[in-house]
């Protein structure tokens, strides 16, 4: 399939349907405030929150192959997003903090399989040559999510129910435009739905402005991914045995160090850069948002150049290092005040730069190590491990998060993904796989 008109529109709706569903993920620590003034809502009660929306992650990513290989990538991207709309608008109604902690693990199960349903659409219609290129390119409009989400909670302020309320509204949005989009030829192929699969082709070829032969013979190649018992089987064989282990512990690692400072990096940075005041500052997380907005567009340039060991270097290794730095000099604000901030600012913005290089290696890392029969398995089961691990370490860290001034908790978050940068170097070498 030649690239085309077709692909550009492709790429665009996903970049959109990206950002749409990255304002639900990411507005989880903007509705702290409202949740501590509405409900008295301490460290506790705000770590359950947000570890509810990784707990019903960690059940949609496990349904979501199931749910797109039975009933097909549109009917459930359409359904789910659906379902994902109708329990954010109840949660803004919520009369009490458990009611409210019910509501968003159901939507965020939902909002979870349309995120893993997603892929797999978008995959299927990209062609051989430019794959690459526009597997790499749709991750732009995550960032552009969160600006959106930065940007109405400045707006918004306390008002979490508005805040619940923009997520359902851009999510029923998102469910009138998969109107627009067909299924995957691949999915009604290898469904014996031929004619059907036909169709879609030629649509796609009188966009693109050329010509194709509807008479042809479809065969399918190995793209197509379900999962059966036969998977999980082969998955744990002795010859996949040691990948998808070191494949969960990596995600494990990315719940422990990347998705903890999504978390709580916010209230981190307010309190280490402007403690007297008693609000998020809003402008300077546009700024980091920003600096990861670039840092992903850099790394769709330069990471095939640097390889995976070189994305995760620059992801764990070096992004570490700057937030040790940042924090081993943070006394110098008292010494040399604005200068001191405006380079903290700098140096926090160049961290946020390198977030996309371990979460962009880690999904390719675990698309190239495994055959196409078993990817969908691989990478569904790595993203629950990840989101059960967050779980875990969102709770705890919510027990020593007032404990520690946040230049401490800047050292931790560093360490952390040095650690997990040694971590992942020596298992590399353990289990002798090409990276």
């Amino acid at each position: 399939m030649p690239f085309g008109q077709f692909h550009v529109v492709h790429l665009t709706w996903a970049i959109v349907a990206i950002a749409i569903l990255a304002i639900q993920y990411e507005m989880t620590p903007y509705m702290f405030l409202g949740l501590q003034l509405h409900f008295g809502a301490g460290r506790e009660e705000l770590s359950t929150f947000a570890a509810a929306f990784q707990a019903g992650c960690a059940f949609g990513t496990m349904v979501a192959p199931f749910l797109a290989d039975r009933l097909g990538r549109k009917p459930t991207l359409t359904f789910s997003i659906t379902v994902a709309a109708i329990f954010s608008f109840a949660s803004a109604t919520a009369r009490s903090l458990h009611m409210l902690l019910v509501l968003r693990t159901v939507s965020s199960a939902s909002w979870a399989i349309a995120w893993n349903t997603l892929g797999p659409w978008y995959i299927e219609f990209l062609p051989t040559r430019t794959r690459g290129a526009m597997l790499t390119s749709v991750g732009l409009g995550w960032p552009v999510g969160r600006g959106i989400a930065i940007a109405c909670s400045q707006y918004l302020v306390s008002d979490w129910q508005k805040l619940q309320k923009l997520q359902a509204i851009t999510m029923l949005t998102l469910m009138a435009a998969t109107r627009l989009i067909n299924e995957s030829p691949r999915f009604l192929a290898s469904r014996g739905r031929k004619e059907e699969a036909r169709q879609v082709l030629d649509a796609v070829h009188r966009t693109n402005g050329s010509t194709w032969n509807s008479s042809r013979q479809l065969c399918l190649d190995d793209t197509v991914q379900t999962l059966d018992d036969r998977t999980w089987q082969e998955l744990f064989s002795n010859a996949y045995l040691g990948r998808i282990t070191f494949c969960w512990t990596l995600f494990c690692l990315l719940a422990c160090t990347t998705i903890l400072l999504d978390t709580w990096g916010p209230l981190m940075y307010q309190h280490l850069l402007f403690p007297h005041r008693t609000v998020l500052p809003h402008g300077l997380l546009m700024l980091f948002n920003i600096g990861d907005f670039i840092g992903l567009a850099v790394s769709v340039c330069v990471i095939d150049l640097i390889g995976r060991k070189g994305g995760f270097a620059v992801g764990f290794f070096l992004q570490g290092s700057i937030l040790m730095l940042l924090a081993g000099a943070r006394p110098l604000v008292g010494f040399c005040g604005r200068e001191a901030n405006t380079m903290g600012l700098a140096t926090c913005r160049l961290a946020a730069s390198c977030r996309s290089f371990a979460w962009e290696g880690a999904v390719m890392w675990a698309l190239e190590v495994f055959p196409t029969s078993l990817r969908a398995a691989a990478l569904s089961s790595s993203r629950t491990c990840m989101q059960l691990m967050a779980v875990l370490t969102l709770k705890v860290s919510a027990e020593y998060l007032s404990q520690y001034p946040a230049a401490q908790w800047l050292q931790l978050f560093g360490g952390s993904l040095i650690v997990a940068g040694v971590s992942w170097h020596k298992m590399a070498q353990a289990l002798a796989l090409i990276v």
